[in-house]
């Protein structure tokens, strides 16, 4: 739920500060994940991140690598 003196206090101060913040938590889950996901990207984790945020979409690599490999054990 979203409180206005939330978004009056970020409207008033610095917005990019917000983003930032949540960029550096993404960067930071995206170095944590296993190699053999981190492998895959196509980007560099930084850009990544920012993307991510940018978005508002955070992709769920570990799961999305689990049904890759499902699919190629076969």
């Amino acid at each position: 739920m979203k409180e206005r003196s939330v978004d009056e206090f970020l409207e008033e101060h610095n917005m990019t500060y917000l983003f930032l913040l949540l960029a550096n938590l993404e960067a930071e889950r995206l170095v944590n994940l296993p190699f053999t996901v981190r492998k895959e990207f196509k980007k560099n984790i930084p850009g990544l991140a920012l993307d991510h945020i940018a978005k508002n979409e955070i992709p769920d690599y570990v799961a999305q690598d689990e049904v890759f490999e499902e699919d190629h054990t076969d």
